[in-house]
């Protein structure tokens, strides 16, 4: 297996998604790029995004849109969707592994390795 280099693009692309929180997809995330100037191929955020996934240096929030969205924080934690702009918030409640004890215990013949929570809103800027 060939060792990942760490380029420039690879920098830019987790500065720029760990600042924004906002969960963007490869399109927003290159859509902010560009805004910033930054010319990198839209290829490559997918390629850099898919990779640092994979490898668990950031995370894949699947949302009600059906569409991927990243997440620079990697610790565990919740999501809140606005069902009018489907934007993407972190939830401010303290992740509970007792929820995946709890799937465990009522789930017989299941290996359950983990749970995601998304709370539905209307967030302050749609009210």
């Amino acid at each position: 297996m060939r060792e990942k280099r760490n380029t420039w693009q690879k920098s830019i692309i987790y500065s720029v998604l760990k600042e924004l929180r906002s969960h963007p997809t490869v399109q927003e995330l290159y859509e902010e790029l560009l805004s910033r100037g930054y010319n990198i191929g839209r290829s490559t955020v997918y390629r850099v995004l898919a990779d640092a996934a994979e490898e668990g240096m950031i995370d894949t929030v699947y949302s009600g849109d059906k569409s991927e969205h990243f997440d620079g924080n990697t610790d565990r934690h919740y999501h809140i969707r606005c069902k009018q702009c489907g934007r993407i918030y972190d939830s401010h409640m303290e992740y509970s592994p007792q929820i995946t004890v709890l799937g465990e215990n009522a789930e017989s013949g299941f290996t359950i390795l983990g749970h995601n929570i998304e709370f539905l809103c209307i967030c302050p800027d749609c009210q």
